[in-house]
């Protein structure tokens, strides 16, 4: 898929706090196991040799990059400090991109004529696991990203933020190939692994071994096995950072025949990082990176549902424009759509959403919108007790609605649940907060019938104000919480 790989950089180990990870990642393992292929059709990529097998029909290989795109990455590691065992790492990385093509104008500043932009967030999450107790996922960073992507799979980044972190990789001969043609291309990796904020750029040379079409899940693939050495040695003049880097990768890569775009792709490594003082940490496991099963919400018919299930006369999308709703006296009546199935969720019945409707909906301050990342409900002046993550009693009809609400997603969707604070006192108190606030939402909505496991949640603190903070309405504003379902 061109350089459209998505793999996370390594953090600092932090608390050990739980997340669903070995059990889950091993059970992906092993259901992947029996990999199937991958296709992309690219000009020849610089430094390619290929040798060929002529046994079968050729075929060329090609990255059909013309829609949305996203893109889910699940790492578990084995991480060892100075050949200790510490635990294991689990990194998960989501991107969330939306395309725009590209003029023929701008194909004149050295981009190809038929290029797409993307723009978008990627969601950076990783823990030190001790167990395997499946929770919502704390959000290590949210990183916007754009780049433009040429159906020869170059790339070229407006700013540079570490993202996508593999560049040139997979590559893709000129000339069409068959079972056992076998290619050479260089490539490169960017690297942090203790997120000191001196990301490294690493060149790497990688081998690929073209297997054939097959299919997987009813779905035709191509499949290419790759392999690549991860060497580093840092220039004497480099100061801090990692200063040499030695491994290998063994990468399975399955293609939809279709448009060339990655369905599945499996990285088994072993690599480890070493620093001036000989201190080394050694990271040993595999990464998931895979698009399959990714379900497009219909915003339209999606605000519609939402906006009618938690009483709002009209939804303020820019997408689709309003959402006009019946009068509260006819919807008692009417029929309600069947929601989708939600996991853990047996949804609730008509008679008591009304109830709850009617209970809640005077002045309970949510606003529906479409935002790039998906859809958004803007749940404003959110009670709590002051200085802690308890909601107040009063605010127990307003959670029962979302609730109820966000079970109209389908079962694939991830709900980001976002804190935000006022800004009056220390900006780390405050942080700490909108953490525990966001914290405090998910728990309380997977009380309600969601399973927890479908929840990413960061804190902003009062970094992102809505409002004046020196007056009370202002005030009011911040004081809020976003739940977003993402695309």
């Amino acid at each position: 898929m061109g350089e459209f790989i998505f793999k996370s950089r390594g953090r600092k180990q932090k608390g050990l706090r739980n997340l669903p990870g070995i059990l889950i990642l091993g059970v992906l393992f092993l259901i992947f196991l029996p990999f199937p292929s991958f296709s992309q059709e690219a000009p020849g990529a610089g430094g390619l040799r290929v040798s060929k097998n002529t046994s079968a029909e050729p075929v060329r290989l090609f990255a059909d990059y013309t829609g949305p795109y996203t893109m889910i990455e699940l790492s578990d590691w084995s991480r060892y400090d100075n050949g200790k065992y510490i635990g294991h790492v689990y990194h998960e990385v989501r991107a969330s991109l939306k395309p725009e093509p590209v003029t023929k104008a701008a194909g004149s500043a050295g981009l190809p004529g038929n290029s797409f932009r993307y723009r978008g967030n990627f969601y950076v999450l990783e823990e030190t696991l001790r167990d395997m107790r499946q929770s919502a996922r704390p959000v290590d960073a949210v990183i916007p990203v754009s780049f433009t992507l040429g159906r020869d799979g170059s790339i070229v980044l407006e700013e540079d933020r570490g993202y996508p972190s593999l560049r040139g990789f997979p590559a893709f001969p000129a000339e069409a190939v068959r079972p056992g043609s076998k290619w050479t291309a260089r490539g490169s990796r960017v690297v942090d692994p203790l997120n000191t904020g001196s990301p490294v750029e690493v060149p790497l040379i990688a081998e690929y071994e073209y297997r054939g079409v097959e299919l997987y899940r009813d779905i035709p693939v191509h499949r290419i096995s790759a392999k690549y050495a991860a060497r580093y040695q840092a220039p004497s003049s480099r100061d801090g950072g990692f200063s040499g880097l030695q491994g290998t990768h063994t990468v399975d890569i399955l293609l939809k025949t279709a448009d060339g775009l990655p369905l599945l792709i499996r990285d088994v490594l072993d690599e480890t990082f070493s620093w001036p003082d000989r201190s080394t940490v050694r990271f040993k496991g595999f990464t998931l990176t895979f698009s399959e099963g990714i379900i497009p919400v219909n915003r339209t018919t999606m605000i519609a549902s939402l906006g009618n299930a938690l009483g709002l006369r009209e939804s303020t999308g820019k997408v689709g424009g309003k959402v006009p709703q019946p009068p509260a006296a006819e919807r008692n009546p009417a029929p309600r759509p069947e929601p989708l199935p939600a996991a853990g969720s047996a949804g609730s019945g008509g008679k008591a959403l009304e109830e709850k409707l009617q209970a809640g909906n005077e002045g309970k301050d949510i606003e529906l919108l479409s935002v790039p990342e998906g859809i958004r409900l803007v749940v404003k002046d959110i009670r709590f007790i002051p200085d802690s993550d308890e909601f107040l009693p009063e605010e127990r009809p307003r959670l029962d609605i979302i609730a109820d609400a966000l079970k109209l997603a389908g079962p694939g969707q991830t709900f980001l649940v976002e804190g935000h604070t006022a800004s009056l006192g220390k900006a780390s108190g405050e942080m700490e907060l909108s953490i525990r606030r966001a914290k405090r939402m998910v728990d309380e909505l997977a009380r309600r019938g969601i399973s927890e496991n479908r929840f990413i949640y960061k804190g902003w603190g009062g970094t992102k104000p809505v409002g004046d903070n020196s007056n009370e309405e202002g005030r009011r504003l911040n004081c809020r919480v976003e739940i977003t379902i993402l695309e």
